[in-house]
């Protein structure tokens, strides 16, 4: 096989881009299907550049190449809460050199508060990398010492305790589940972005927030996090308890912005192969100590993990159960 040399320049890679979506589904592989990757590969992005799947998917990009001898290109299309990029990757050709960079649950929140029309069977699911998990946070001048507490508050005060959520998140999700699942009526008030609502958090306006408990961590001493949805103890806060510690009745899916990487599943199923060729080789990047140095240095080793395929399903599908149960509230209605 002859080996092409890597596409560094924007002049080089916006010419390969071209190329690769003028090729055929299922063309690229020989019958070796180990050969992966056989030119540049895209990693579509459905959202802008700048947020934290962007830094995640560059980071991820630039250490995978050097594991073979193809670039890596990452393709930001945002667009209507990331369905215009869900879009563009499933109108891209089927070959395995077109990659998906998405987010659960908003990558439900598109199928069913905004009737896309793709289904959640259209995305194949390489791995969950990061599990950014929903905080229940307070101002670290908060009357309220633990979850307990605040919950005990809202119960007795109907309306009384104002919480913030970032609309369309995971933190949105776990929010209305949470406050479903025990039967709490606070005040609430929506954002369109976590910065927004911290800033609101610490000026005072609201009491609490569902936030991101990596996210929190920026905040430092200025905030108490009273409560995790992981199901076990998150490293970055560990006086807070998983809410389902502090509620087992509620027995919580571990609800977050999940950042996975996932190929068509046309490709999956008609290479099956070449797929687990893609696989292998993100497993390796993953496992590298170069990545490992990388994600520790960012501090997203807290959040980041490999769970391959199978078990990345049942989350995804897990969480997209729960979508469908509040789609109604999600979509405004």
């Amino acid at each position: 096989m002859t080996v092409q040399p890597k596409m560094k320049t924007t002049a080089k890679a916006l010419f390969a881009g071209a190329i690769l979506v003028a090729a055929a589904p299922g063309a690229a592989f020989s019958a070796n299907a180990a050969e992966w990757p056989t030119e540049n590969v895209r990693l579509i992005l459905p959202f802008s550049a700048g947020g934290s799947i962007d830094r995640f998917a560059r980071g991820l990009t630039q250490h995978w190449e050097e594991f073979h001898d193809y670039a890596m290109i990452v393709d930001n299309r945002g667009g209507a809460s990331g369905l215009l990029g869900s879009r563009t990757f499933l109108g891209s050709p089927s070959n395995g050199h077109y990659l998906f960079a998405g987010i659960q649950p908003t990558l439900s929140m598109n199928i069913v508060a905004q009737g896309a029309d793709f289904d959640l069977d259209d995305f194949t699911f390489i791995n969950i990398e990061q599990r950014d998990y929903t905080s229940i946070v307070v101002r670290a001048d908060s009357p309220y010492e633990t979850i307990e507490e605040l919950v005990e508050s809202i119960r007795e005060n109907p309306g009384s305790v104002t919480m913030s959520m970032a609309t369309g998140s995971g933190t949105h999700l776990f929010g209305l589940a949470f406050l479903d699942t025990l039967e709490l009526n606070p005040n609430i008030v929506t954002f369109d972005g976590g910065g927004e609502q911290r800033t609101d958090l610490l000026g005072g306006h609201s009491d609490a927030a569902f936030s991101s408990a990596y996210g929190d961590m920026t905040l430092g001493d200025q905030v108490r996090v009273l409560a995790v949805s992981s199901h076990e103890t998150f490293p970055g806060w560990p006086d807070a308890p998983p809410v389902n510690e502090a509620f087992p009745e509620a027995d919580l899916p571990a609800i977050g912005d999940n950042r996975f990487l996932a190929v068509h599943t046309s490709f999956a199923e008609e290479n099956p192969e070449a797929f687990e060729a893609i696989v292998a080789s993100y497993q390796e990047v993953f496992n590298s100590d170069a990545y490992q140095a990388h994600i520790e240095n960012l501090g997203s080793d807290l959040i980041s993990g490999y769970y391959g395929p199978e078990e990345s399903k049942e989350i995804i599908y897990e969480i997209h159960e729960v979508v469908e149960r509040y789609g109604d509230m999600l979509s405004g209605n």
